[in-house]
């Protein structure tokens, strides 16, 4: 109990009695426990979910029935038993009551979309081209006005919106202190959209979002530390420590796309060096040397690239293997540095699934420390749906902490 206290004294307001304030944070945490528990282990009775919180039957059965009375739990029909007994309810998630928004805003375009509170996709996407205009008024405005269109589509409350791009962002104001592929600076990303998004508005790094995404819906539980690679047309780092986002001084933690490697770079790099991972593995970069080499004869994505390599063109197979063997020599250099327990990979190098076995090879070969790479190196279990899904969970993250002040 020592802990708890310690939690409650922190929380504590001179406007609010300190035996209300306990009173309440214990409720909060009996509450998004339960919900925890509910979400990671599935559906369960008031009985069982007593034993595995230790809880109490009186407090779990006022919890489950203010929840229920909220509408965030659903009774399931009974468990068949041979006792005699009273039967035994399941209680699950009433994950299509709630929704999030998720909105992903990358290079060429803006995504938008509906995830539930267990972090599947509701409905589809919408995809919003850039086509060029990248002001951060327009961007945004474009956004609000495909969420306006995309609420009524739904019957569930929306608890709230998140919003991620790659870049430097500062979580706590929202504001996005600079993207370098978009040119923003300094953008407030709560002033330009105040009034425009349901619900709660949080605002955050994508490459720290595909993190809460991988905690929350993807990794293992019992891996603690761990780095995940975003590489597509912007490259970044998010960084897990003890299962805490480390941010960074300045919110500078995870960008790697300058990180100096050994081979020549593809394209010039902004920052005025040859060699970063961003001039030798960005997608721009495996594009500019497919044409540069004949492998394509126009402008494509790397998507049309990696379908030719599925198909058993061996020249677009090589240059994405190479790709992948420099992104292995990056993943080497971050393992050096910190050890994490797994490094996972996300983004297009994964449109071949096979080249994960190069990333390791290159990975193994330029280590320090002989490891296990196929399981220090890992392919991410989120699929497309990830930067919309990292988005929202933004939100779902601060729902599973105190739902009641999400849903009111």
């Amino acid at each position: 109990m020592k802990a708890v206290d310690e939690r409650v004294d922190a929380m504590r307001s001179p406007s609010v009695p300190s035996r209300a304030a306990a009173t309440y944070d214990v409720r909060r945490h009996n509450v998004a426990a339960l919900l925890r528990a509910l979400l990671k282990e599935g559906p369960a009775p008031r009985v069982d979910l007593a034993e595995r919180l230790s809880m109490s039957s009186g407090t779990t059965t006022r919890i489950t029935a203010e929840l229920t009375r909220a509408g965030l739990l659903q009774e399931l029909p009974a468990l068949t038993s041979g006792d005699a007994g009273r039967p035994r309810v399941p209680l699950d998630l009433a994950s299509a009551r709630f929704h999030a928004v998720g909105i992903h805003v990358g290079l060429r375009r803006t995504t938008v979309g509906l995830v539930d509170l267990r972090g599947r996709p509701v409905g589809d996407k919408i995809r919003i081209p850039h086509g060029g205009e990248l002001d951060p008024a327009t961007v945004v405005g474009e956004a609000a006005e495909r969420v306006a269109g995309l609420v009524p589509t739904t019957s569930a409350q929306i608890i709230g919106t998140g919003f991620t791009t790659v870049g430097r962002v500062d979580a706590a104001s929202g504001r996005i202190r600079d993207h370098d592929m978009l040119g923003w600076t300094d953008v407030d990303i709560p002033a330009l959209a105040a009034g425009r998004f349901p619900g709660l508005l949080v605002v955050d790094a994508t490459q720290r979002a595909l993190c809460r995404a991988e905690m929350w819906f993807g990794v293992d539980p019992g891996v603690r530390d761990f780095v995940h690679l975003y590489i597509g047309n912007v490259i970044g780092a998010g960084i897990v420590i003890d299962r805490e986002l480390h941010h960074g001084q300045n919110e500078g933690a995870g960008h790697i796309a300058h990180l100096p490697l050994s081979r020549p770079a593809q394209l010039p790099c902004e920052c005025g060096r040859g060699g970063c991972l961003m001039s030798v593995a960005g997608d721009r970069a495996i594009i500019s040397r497919a044409l540069r080499e004949g492998v394509l004869t126009e402008e494509r994505s790397v998507h049309d690239l990696a379908e030719r390599a599925r198909r058993g063109d061996s020249l677009a197979d090589y240059l994405l293997r190479d790709r992948a063997r420099a992104i292995g020599e990056a993943v080497a250099i971050v393992h050096d540095l910190l050890a994490p327990d797994q490094i996972i990979v996300f983004g297009t190098p994964l449109l071949v699934p096979d080249h994960i076995t190069e990333i390791r090879r290159e990975a193994r070969r330029w280590m320090r420390r002989d490891f296990d790479a196929d399981q220090l190196i890992k392919p991410s279990t989120l699929d497309d749906d990830a930067p919309v899904v990292a988005a929202a969970t933004c939100v779902l993250e601060r729902f599973y902490a105190d739902p009641f002040a999400l849903i009111g």
